[in-house]
């Protein structure tokens, strides 16, 4: 059976970035962690897509 995908990477990775940035955490830092969030959800998705 298939079923429509809800989408919440966007709003998590939102929401984290926002959280750093309002804890007082540098700019390079937020990028950092912006950049690695960034990857991870690739990763996952292109595992996803291998499974389909």
């Amino acid at each position: 059976m298939n079923s429509p995908t809800r989408r919440s990477w966007p709003y998590a990775v939102t929401s984290i970035v926002v959280l750093a940035f309002e804890s007082g955490w540098e700019p390079a830092e937020i990028r950092s962690l912006a950049a690695v969030l960034l990857v991870l959800v690739a990763v996952i998705y292109a595992a996803s897509r291998d499974h389909d």
